[in-house]
């Protein structure tokens, strides 16, 4: 005896996107009051209309003029009834789509950072674009037309039952037929849907590829290969799409010819009807306006619920994008820096390329550090393990002797301060750029200024601190974009600065002023990664570290080497000494 084949449960959606669809969809109830409204409207007019045609048809004018005010006054609320529908409908649309994107936004800086850079951000800008927009098209307004024709039923029901409640039986019976066929023929849908938001996913990130290596391709000569493989995979792309259109075709096609078959039947029946006396010609249209209407309507719900349903692959891979794979338990809270950053034993990888190595060196609270080595050597590796964007494979990085690994990134990050190479400026006023919308007083700020070396910028704006920068930033020097950075670090009171190829794109005069002001600070750790070294300064660090072949060693002696790290234990990089 063969088994039956059981169909395995739906898997449900994640609760905080069924919550946020769910509060979408309660945009939906100020939009049915005009389309009930709509509705209403239809039915009162049909039944006006079935009156007036037996009453020309009895010779009864006195009815027909005592009717005809109330139905010019009800036309006449057509068009604002359709205009308060279609605004509505749009109000929904857009709500429910900045829910979902604000959602989706929220969810992606929940991301672990080391998990989001490893991504590809085309992955990303997919979701945001391709597949928002399809569950916009393909969910959030079919649902939309799911209520409208719910409530074209209802007027098709109510407009039939003046008729006789025999027709309107055979109306909701074949209305039904409808529904369920073109509901079966659409569930295939859901598959090619699926297929369609992978290829669309693929492509935006093989178009972002090579946009990216737009001077590769022009300095060697590859715009006939580029164009050939971009013209390959738009094929693939338009064919996927045609394909489900196709497929959408035909189950259009199939309902539209049984919709067809039984309008003829209904208008053969109503010609035998009015010819064998059986209904009025007034009861007639209303019979065959009202089945026209149920019909439809199935029809419709019959079109939208398969393309409802057809969405939620598109929901599950945005989620997957958004999942952190990465699920370290966080307990310790960080109060800040009071002695020591140490690397024990550390080792970390990227795939199979291995680029640290059991590296062992210790960052004392208040000291000036230089990394340098060669590129791919590891020592953006060691800032992005200090950042805690990355856990190590082996070993550990200790805070006073505490793993990192465990302390909340949440709680550390406020102790710490990055300037980035590309320093990203909002379009906001300069205070609020400082202070990250953070609540600081002016004095605060101020000081924060003056230990950046941006004083002689403040005093040139006529609006100060409350000067607008736009674009961001883009009328400012590197320089004073750098110095924004390390004033963002000062005020904010970070026990650690790192600085990661801050000075790559600088003018010399300007970068070693910024050098001399990170000196300068008290009583906070400062990590520069940098390939730009002057002879002059490079003395002035605490220490100067090589990071090479997965080692950190040190390249130099700068002031109070031996005292900070206890001579030559840190020399022999396999050896981690006191922590």
């Amino acid at each position: 005896m063969m088994k039956k084949h059981v169909k395995p449960p739906r898997r449900p959606l994640p609760d905080d996107l069924r919550k946020t669809i769910r509060k979408a969809l309660m945009m939906l109830l100020p939009a049915a009051l005009p389309v009930a409204a709509n509705r209403g409207l239809n039915i009162y007019l049909m039944i006006l209309l079935q009156r007036m045609i037996d009453a020309a048809l009895a010779g009864q004018s006195a009815y027909i003029s005592g009717i005809m005010l109330p139905f010019f006054l009800a036309l006449s609320l057509f068009i604002p009834s359709d205009l308060l529908q279609a605004l509505m409908e749009g109000q929904y649309i857009r709500r429910a789509n900045t829910l979902m994107k604000q959602r989706y936004i929220g969810r992606v800086f929940e991301k672990n950072i080391n998990e989001f850079q490893s991504e590809n951000n085309a992955l990303y800008l997919s979701n945001i674009t391709n597949d928002m927009n399809s569950v916009e098209q393909r969910y959030f307004l079919p649902i939309f037309q799911v209520l409208s024709s719910s409530f074209q039923v209802l007027g098709g029901i109510v407009v039939i039952s003046f008729v006789n409640w025999w027709v309107l039986l055979i109306a909701i019976a074949i209305g039904l037929i409808i529904f369920f066929t073109g509901l079966r023929s659409g569930r295939s849908l859901e598959k090619h849907e699926d297929e369609r938001s992978g290829f669309l996913k693929r492509y935006t990130v093989y178009v972002m590829e090579i946009l990216s290596a737009f001077r590769i391709v022009r300095s060697n000569n590859l715009e006939a290969k580029t164009k050939a493989d971009f013209e390959s995979r738009s094929a693939d792309v338009q064919m996927k799409r045609y394909e489900l259109d196709k497929k959408e075709t035909v189950v259009q096609v199939l309902n539209n010819a049984m919709f067809g078959l039984l309008v003829a039947g209904t208008l053969t029946w109503a010609m035998l009807s009015v010819r064998g006396g059986y209904i009025g010609v007034g009861g007639i249209l209303l019979a065959i306006n009202g089945f026209g209407t149920v019909m439809g309507a199935f029809n419709r719900l019959a079109e939208s619920l398969p393309t409802i349903a057809s969405e939620r692959p598109i929901f599950f891979r945005m989620e997957e994008n958004l999942e952190n794979r990465e699920l370290s338990i966080e307990t310790d809270v960080c109060e800040g820096l009071e002695r020591e950053l140490a690397f024990d034993h550390v080792s970390f990888s990227y795939g199979d390329n291995k680029v640290l190595d059991g590296a062992c060196f210790k960052l004392n609270k208040g000291g000036k550090y230089l990394m340098i080595g060669p590129s791919g050597g590891g020592k953006s590796t060691v800032l992005r393990l200090l950042r805690k964007y990355f856990n190590p494979d082996e070993g550990a990085v200790l805070l006073d002797g505490k793993n990192l690994r465990a302390i909340r990134r949440d709680s550390y990050y406020r102790h710490i301060a990055n300037v980035e190479q590309h320093v990203f400026l909002f379009d906001d006023t300069l205070r609020n750029n400082l202070t990250l919308y953070r609540d600081y007083s002016d004095a605060e700020i101020i000081r924060a200024v003056e230990g950046a070396g941006l004083t002689d910028y403040l005093a040139g704006l006529p609006d100060g601190l409350d000067h607008v920068l736009r674009d961001n930033g883009k009328n400012l020097s590197g320089g004073e974009r750098a110095r924004v950075a390390v004033a963002r670090g000062l005020i904010a009171h970070a026990d650690l600065l790192l600085l990661d190829e801050a000075f790559a794109s600088l003018d010399e005069d300007v970068a070693r002023s910024i050098e001399k002001t990170l000196f300068s600070l008290d009583d906070v750790t400062v990590v520069s990664v940098s390939h730009v070294i002057f002879t002059d300064t490079a003395p002035l660090y605490d220490a100067v570290f090589e990071v090479k072949r997965g080692k950190v060693t040190l390249s130099g002696t700068g002031n109070g080497i031996e005292t900070a790290f206890g001579g030559p234990s840190v020399r022999d990089n396999g050896n981690c000494s006191g922590g």
